[in-house]
């Protein structure tokens, strides 16, 4: 054999070599690429899912209209069987919502008084209202905390008017239960564009002072 050929052949058989190491190497990481996808992709979706479903914290509840009214407080109910409505991770207790995570929570609820209507006289006297007092008419936002005490964080006047809206932020605990009141025997409407209550959570508590 002439040494040009043998040179030629070895050179041919490193080349060989080379393209079969490279070819093996891309196709170990190729397998070892979706190995890893598919083995670890059940176990990011639990993760994200579990990330995603601890973070949701919010409600969108609609009046109650099982029963009759007895009292000041309103009764709500969620969920998907009644259209818009939903909750996530709050607890419905006695129609009232119950808080499952400490934070800074946005609170909101309107309600529309039903057959509502405004009566004033054409030509009031001066005394008219001091003669004939209305009765207080309020819609309130309160809590209840898990040591049993009450606080309000929202009261508002009708003041002649058939509807009132209102919302604000507040530091609510874990097991805090808000509530809605609306003067009795004043009736809510039952319709789910007029009266609506609400809360999700936008942050973690601030922290403590020393």
């Amino acid at each position: 054999m002439a040494p040009g050929e043998g040179r030629k052949k070895l050179r041919i058989y490193f080349r060989c070599s080379l393209v079969g190491f490279v070819s093996g190497l891309l196709a170990g990481f190729l397998v070892s690429s979706l190995v890893c996808y598919f083995f670890c992709r059940p176990l990011s979706k639990v993760h994200c899912e579990g990330e995603i479903k601890k973070a949701i914290h919010t409600a969108h509840l609609l009046l109650n209209s099982t029963g009759s009214r007895q009292d000041n407080t309103l009764q709500w109910q969620g969920g998907p069987s009644l259209g818009r409505s939903f909750i996530y991770d709050f607890t419905l207790v006695q129609g009232s919502l119950q808080v499952q995570r400490n934070g800074i929570y946005s609170i909101y609820v309107q309600v529309t008084l039903s057959q509502c209507t405004l009566f004033r006289p054409l030509n009031p006297e001066p005394d008219f209202r001091a003669l004939n007092p209305e009765p207080e008419q309020l819609l309130t936002i309160g809590v209840l905390s898990a040591q049993g005490r009450h606080s309000s964080l929202l009261r508002r006047h009708f003041q002649d008017r058939c509807s009132l809206s209102a919302s604000l932020q507040e530091n609510l605990s874990y097991q805090d239960i808000l509530y809605v009141n609306l003067t009795y025997p004043l009736k809510p409407s039952l319709n789910a564009d007029e009266t609506f209550f609400g809360a999700y959570w936008l942050y973690p508590p601030p922290p403590e002072e020393y």
